[in-house]
């Protein structure tokens, strides 16, 4: 019984899958297909977007779920790369954990994280 307030159309939209709120109040997505972060305002105008597609550091490989900790660091699971890659809301990349496998601190195709209020991030694989 809930109620549409507002929806928008995502840019260059591909397969939305993540999303997530800054501490802003700006709405996250991630675009798994074109390996977009795109940050909007609530009223759906375009911020802006960051991408690089691939497997190095500071590129996205095929981006799921995301979070948002304290210090406002978007979280993203990186489904192909098998790693979560961090970014500023600017889209600045600071670092990168985890790797493909299946011992503690690896990931296979990761897609969901959650970041509890006391900062702990959990990610499902």
């Amino acid at each position: 019984q809930g109620q549409v307030i507002r929806s928008f159309k995502v840019k260059n939209g591909g397969w939305v899958y993540g999303i997530a709120l800054s501490r802003t109040g700006n709405v996250i997505v991630s675009d798994w297909s074109n390996g977009y972060i795109s940050i909007y305002t609530a009223a759906g105008d375009l911020v802006r977007q960051f991408r690089g597609k691939g497997k190095d550091q500071g590129q996205l490989s095929n981006p799921c779920g995301l979070a948002v900790n304290k210090e406002g660091h978007i979280f993203v699971a990186e489904n192909w790369g098998h790693c979560v890659s961090v970014f500023t809301e600017e889209g600045t990349f600071l670092y990168r954990f985890g790797h493909e496998g299946k011992a503690e601190g690896e990931f296979i195709f990761p897609r969901y994280i959650l970041i509890t209020p006391d900062d702990l991030v959990h990610v499902t694989d």
